[in-house]
C-alpha cells in the first residue's frame, strides 16, 4: 500500500491538477497542464534514486550534505588501488551494477491511484457539463450518432 509520503504527493497533485480548473484558459489547455501536472506527482511519488533507492527528498538531502561537507583527501596512487581484494585469495571484489533510478511500483497500491485519476477526470466532466454548457453538446453529438 501506499505510505503517507506517497499519498500525500498523490493528494498535492489531484489538488493542484482540480485547481486547474480556475486557469482562464480554454478547456483543453486545463485539461493537458492537469494531465502534466499529474503525471509529474505521480513520478515524483514513486521515483526512488541511488543504489539504496531512497525518495527524491532523502538523496536531495544526502547529495547537499556531501556537498557541503569538507573533504578527507589521501596521497595513494591507483596502483595501490586495484591491489585491493575481497579476502578471498585470487578473487578480487566486484562492484554490482548501480541502477541510478528506479520506481517502486511494485507494492503500490493501484485502485487508490486509479480513484485519484478517476476523481479529477469526474471533476472536468462536471465542470464542463455545468459550467461550459458541455449537457448542450453532449446532446447534439448524441442527436447526430442518432439519426
Amino acid at each position: 500500500m501506499f505510505s503517507d509520503r506517497d499519498l500525500g504527493i498523490l493528494g498535492a497533485g489531484a489538488l493542484g491538477a482540480i485547481l486547474c480548473l480556475m486557469l482562464p484558459w480554454s478547456f483543453g489547455a486545463k485539461v493537458t497542464v492537469a494531465v502534466l501536472i499529474l503525471v509529474i506527482f505521480m513520478a515524483l511519488a514513486f521515483v526512488r534514486l541511488g543504489g539504496d533507492r531512497l525518495t527524491l527528498e532523502q538523496h536531495l538531502k544526502r547529495q547537499l550534505l556531501f556537498a557541503f561537507q569538507p573533504r578527507r583527501y589521501s596521497y595513494f596512487q591507483k596502483a595501490a588501488k586495484s591491489n585491493v581484494s575481497s579476502g578471498k585469495p585470487g578473487v578480487e571484489s566486484v562492484r554490482p551494477a548501480v541502477k541510478p533510478i528506479a520506481f517502486q511500483l511494485n507494492d503500490a497500491g493501484w485502485y487508490w491511484l486509479m480513484t485519484v485519476w478517476l476523481v479529477v477526470v469526474g471533476a472536468y466532466v462536471l465542470y464542463w457539463a455545468y459550467f461550459l454548457d458541455g449537457a448542450k453538446d453532449a446532446a447534439f453529438w448524441v442527436e447526430q450518432i442518432i439519426r
